[in-house]
């Protein structure tokens, strides 16, 4: 039996894209998983997303490369990874519109005991990316979902000076959001889908 593991993003810029990419390969490095990665919604005005061509360019990628997420995905997804740059503090308003969409799921049920874990970026060092995470563990706490960071067995977590906490990958980004994740934090980041997909095997089997 295969394991889905969804791993759910947004991405103005492309540094969410390329964490949700690094812990879709730390997922696929556990046999017997598959990671499923899927975008949420651009909600933007497209006259907006226009006037900033680095924007509209990742947003071209994204609907050409990933799929829109539906709701039905996580009655799929035997586990669910969700990222999110950071908005003051706080997860930003696609995802939560996305979360704002799940009340059949909650009715029914549907992740109950599913594992998950979040990742996060922001411009600086102390922009908010633990509190991001944190606000982003509350709908998954309703849905009833287990919680994974990243244990302090993950060496680089000891010496990072990037982004990178117990509670999730993140990464630092840069007030223009032109600094991609580091070494460092593509290595944390795999770290967690290795994580939620082993833990989603055992309590699969």
């Amino acid at each position: 039996m295969t394991i889905k593991i969804f791993v759910i993003f947004y991405s103005r810029y492309g540094n969410t894209m390329r964490m949700a990419e690094a812990i879709a390969e730390g997922v696929k490095s556990v046999e017997g998983c598959q990671a499923e990665l899927r975008r949420t919604a651009e909600l933007a005005p497209p006259e907006i997303v226009k006037r900033d061509e680095r924007w509209a360019s990742m947003k071209e990628h994204l609907e050409k490369t990933y799929p829109l997420v539906q709701t039905s995905d996580l009655k799929e997804a035997d586990g669910a990874i969700f990222g999110s740059p950071t908005r003051f503090g706080n997860m930003a308003s696609s995802l939560k519109d996305f979360w704002d969409q799940t009340s059949g799921i909650w009715v029914e049920g549907g992740l109950i005991n599913k594992v998950g874990g979040c990742f996060t970026g922001s411009a600086t060092m102390h922009g908010g990316q633990e509190t991001t995470i944190l606000t982003m563990w509350i709908p998954m706490i309703h849905h009833g979902m287990i919680i994974a960071g990243v244990p302090y067995s993950e060496q680089v977590l000891m010496t990072t000076r990037d982004g990178g906490s117990p509670y999730g990958p993140s990464t630092v980004v840069g007030p223009m959001a032109d600094q991609p994740p580091t070494m460092n934090d593509i290595v944390i980041a795999m770290a967690l889908g290795k994580r939620v997909a082993e833990l989603t095997v055992k309590l699969r089997h």
